[in-house]
């Protein structure tokens, strides 16, 4: 027989109005909830990072791809005359070595983009030697683009006061450059395209 005598002391055993013994609860920290959950929430955080990180990527790539579109729609002679006429625009604002440092950049970007040369990270003496090692300039433009390269470097160092006329030579050559280059360029390409129909033509 059941000994309830040692349940005495426990009213609320006996007495059913009496608030019945509840479950214990157990508060965790956030740390334990961490610690009890740590390998899925790195693999979460690992997915998460690797998402936005081939995101980022994809995006770069697009950007660029859009970039290297625009650039290579843009036709470089057309460039540089738009920017050359910019520039005789703001002869008379600005001072003679700002203007012919922006000239010579116009002109070294152009045959950077028009002939896939590293115009713009040479100096005066290595772009010319580029020059002469191109049969193309060399047999055409070597004396004009080194007068200009000379005539550009006395006005950019110089402290010598520059006249008009040395600044609209420059601007002359740079101009004489970029029409006379495209030109015979494209001379050059009619020439072959005429050749390649004539010689199908034969065949």
């Amino acid at each position: 027989m059941q000994d309830f005598s040692a349940n005495a002391d426990k009213p609320y055993l006996l007495d059913p109005t009496v608030e019945s013994d509840g479950p214990i609860t157990i508060y965790k920290s956030f740390w334990q909830i961490l610690l009890e959950n740590y390998t899925w929430i790195s693999i979460l955080s690992l997915a998460l990072v690797i998402i936005v990180i081939v995101f980022y990527f994809i995006r770069k790539r697009k950007k660029s791809s859009q970039t290297e579109t625009i650039e290579e729609s843009v036709d470089p002679y057309q460039e540089a005359l738009l920017a050359i006429e910019e520039l005789q625009g703001r002869k008379l604002q600005l001072e003679p070595k700002p203007f012919v440092f922006r000239l010579s950049e116009i002109l070294r970007i152009y045959v950077q983009k028009r002939f896939q040369m590293p115009a713009m990270e040479l100096t005066g003496e290595e772009f010319i030697m580029e020059i002469a090692s191109n049969p193309f300039f060399s047999r055409n433009y070597e004396d004009l683009l080194r007068d200009f390269v000379d005539q550009g470097d006395r006005v950019k160092y110089s402290k010598e006061a520059t006249e008009t006329s040395q600044i609209n030579l420059l601007l002359d050559s740079a101009l004489f450059f970029v029409k006379d280059t495209n030109k015979r360029i494209e001379d050059q390409e009619q020439a072959k395209d005429d050749g390649g129909k004539l010689a199908h033509m034969k065949n």
